[in-house]
């Protein structure tokens, strides 16, 4: 850690996980002209003389990798604490390094504080920001005022938004392994949880990997002991699971863009609930495997963007070292372990395999194993609904609620072919089978990939999608962002991107190309329609959805409706990564209490006809114009031209 750095009667603390002040000095303001002193203090034009600071430092942030080889321009981030022995005086912050980011701050970007002991919640600052800078220059100040405590122990912490640490998230995972340690009993649908060191990183941190779903259809067959990974030789592997694909999410690849982690623990909440009738279907469809942090050195030293190495892991899927690059080397050898259906033994499936001749998992041969590690087994798959509920302690309306869902779905996994479009009717809702995915998605062991972001420029939470030529296969792709704006007030469909030249793009900080990007590289491994990235802007979006309401509220619901887009905070990423949970259900129609029935497009069918309406519109107005090396800034405005589609082409796909 960093030592405290002291100036005047204020101590400067760096000494924690992600912070990274690297200098401080005091402004000495007697020297300055009039003309100086007023362009210093116009921020304070319009308060009493009172308020005016009466200390004033500039303070220089360190860059990513700053002192080392691999030192680069990254300069964003900033967070450090602040101490002074005079209570209740104002003073000016001039942070006078930062990365240019103009339109941010001028879209209302505040810094965040907290005060310890005395306000430990963070939140925005209270006093706008002023910024200044010049034009030619990739560098900008940031200033802005504060009162120090009344308190003379109290410690202030600023940072450039909410942060989440490495220490933060090792806590918060200790506090979620403690609460998973109370087991319901012998449950099928009791919330199956573990947790693994997958690799370590280059400076010796976990790599944690969690995986989540329902005991119901376990196995007594533990995942392989994948050769080079899993340092940690006292944790054992998950074990495997039958008919039941894999979602996949990962956070935090770039440490500075720290709504990705909140929009996974909002997702991670969510799954993990016990009373959420939608949480225990999706646990009994599908094993979540969940990242929450891909570069936990670059978050630990409190950079921007890239890792200790200087490089920016997000371009490096399609080929990782293992040396150089082991927490992408991990992930991606646990998207081909999942994508080939567990089928590993000692080390990665070698390229040379062709993946038409692999299938999903056939968990058969794994039924008749001896389960010597876990007695549970036998009890657990073989326990019925009725006995489910007279051993849930949290009450039979959940099982009565999901128990005709459940079942239905799980036939239609089990045999697919002989399931028809329309599988059961509950409560006036028809519930569509799983049938209806694409045979790419078919020949994979994972259903979803999502690797989550934060975004500087483009206002909104959205998503970008891979390119499809085919308008149904685009029409899949756009069918998971689509439903968040159904069930999320603050996602963007209307900013999502399904480019191809998105899939291309060169960046200009570093020259790689975004082909080795998470979304990009994924796609390319397996096929698979649905992979996304998912983006959060730091501040604030450009429009507020109107949400329909659920099936059991009833038309007459009425929800308290904003039209102004609101500060983004750490509760409303929490809030989209929750959204995630009944829009995954509603890909597939086996969401019980789904709003699309309450939408103007009616149901899932009609929806999709209209998305397939949107992607042939965009693939006749592009099919002339294939593009792979492009500029970045030439696509940053770049949308799938969902407005091309009319309200009568909308009532047509409604009807049909």
């Amino acid at each position: 850690m960093e030592e405290n750095i002291e100036c005047g009667d204020f101590i400067f603390f760096n000494n924690f996980d992600s912070a990274n002040l690297a200098k401080v000095e005091k402004v000495d303001n007697s020297k300055a002209d009039n003309t100086e002193k007023s362009e210093n203090n116009k921020t304070i034009k319009n308060k009493s003389q009172s308020e005016c600071p009466s200390d004033e430092f500039n303070l220089w942030t360190k860059q990513d990798c700053q002192g080392t080889e691999f030192q680069n321009n990254n300069r964003t981030w900033f967070y450090f604490g602040i101490k002074s022995a005079i209570p209740g005086i104002y003073v000016k912050l001039n942070l006078v390094n930062l990365n240019k980011q103009l339109k941010m701050f001028n879209q209302g970007m505040s810094p965040v504080y907290k005060v310890i002991p005395g306000h430990p919640h963070w939140e925005r600052i209270k006093e706008k920001p002023t910024i200044s800078g010049d034009e030619k220059s990739n560098e900008f100040i940031l200033s802005f005022i504060y009162k120090t405590s009344e308190n003379s122990n109290a410690i202030t912490y600023f940072a450039f938004t909410y942060p989440f640490s490495y220490t933060d998230l090792q806590n918060y995972l200790k506090r979620i392994d403690t609460k998973m340690l109370k087991r319901i009993g012998n449950v099928a649908d009791d919330i199956y949880y573990h947790k693994e060191c997958a690799i370590k990183s280059l400076e010796g941190r976990r790599l944690d990997v969690l995986t989540i779903s329902s005991f119901y259809n376990i196995l007594p067959e533990r995942e392989a002991k994948i050769k080079g990974l899993y340092p940690e030789q006292d944790e054992k592997r998950p074990y495997k699971f039958k008919d039941k694909k894999v979602i996949f999410l990962s956070a935090r690849v770039h440490p500075g863009e720290t709504p990705s982690s909140f929009v996974l623990n909002g997702f991670l909440n969510f799954i993990l609930n016990r009373e959420e009738p939608i949480a225990i279907i999706l646990r009994r469809l599908y094993v979540f495997k969940l990242i929450p942090m891909l570069n936990p050195d670059g978050v630990s030293h409190g950079y921007y963007r890239m890792d200790t190495k200087g490089v920016n892991l997000n371009r490096l899927y399609l080929n990782p070292s293992k040396s150089e690059h082991p927490t992408i080397y991990a992930a991606k050898t646990l998207l081909r372990y999942y994508h080939n259906g567990y089928s590993l033994l000692d080390d990665p499936v070698p390229e040379s395999i062709n993946k038409k001749n692999i299938g999903t998992y056939n968990s058969t041969s794994c039924i008749n194993s001896n389960p010597k590690e876990d007695k549970t087994f036998k009890k657990v798959n073989t326990i019925s609904y009725d006995e489910n509920q007279k051993s849930s302690e949290h009450g039979n309306h959940i099982q009565n609620y999901l128990a005709p869902v459940a079942e239905k779905s799980m036939q239609c996994l089990e045999n697919q072919s002989n399931c028809s479009d329309n599988v059961g009717n509950i409560e006036g809702m028809t519930i569509s089978s799983t049938g209806n995915v694409k045979q790419s998605s078919n020949d994979s062991g994972i259903f979803l990939y999502i690797d989550f972001h934060g975004h500087a420029s483009k206002k909104g939470i959205f998503m970008y999608g891979n390119h499809f030529n085919d308008p149904e296969e685009a029409a899949d792709c756009m069918l998971l962002p689509k439903l968040m704006s159904l069930n999320n007030p603050n996602f963007h469909f209307t900013s999502c991107n399904f480019a191809e030249k998105n899939m291309y793009l060169i960046d200009k900080r570093d020259g790689l190309s975004r082909e080795g990007s998470g979304r990009v590289a994924v796609y390319k491994l397996t096929g698979m329609i649905y992979s996304y990235t998912l983006e959060c802007n730091y501040n604030t979006g450009r429009l507020v959805n109107t949400i329909p309401p659920r099936i059991k509220e009833g038309l007459q619901k009425c929800h308290n409706q904003l039209f102004v887009p609101p500060k983004y905070t750490p509760m409303v990423f929490e809030e989209v990564g929750a959204a995630l949970g009944p829009s995954i259900l509603d890909m597939t129609g086996n969401n019980p209490n789904s709003r699309i029935p309450n939408s103007h497009y009616r149901s899932l069918k009609a929806l999709q006809a209209y998305l397939k309406l949107i992607s042939a519109s965009n693939y006749q107005a592009t099919m002339s114009k294939p593009l792979h090396k492009v500029n970045l800034s030439d696509t940053e405005n770049d949308t799938i031209g969902v407005n091309d589609v009319t309200n009568d082409e909308i009532r047509q796909c409604v009807l049909c």
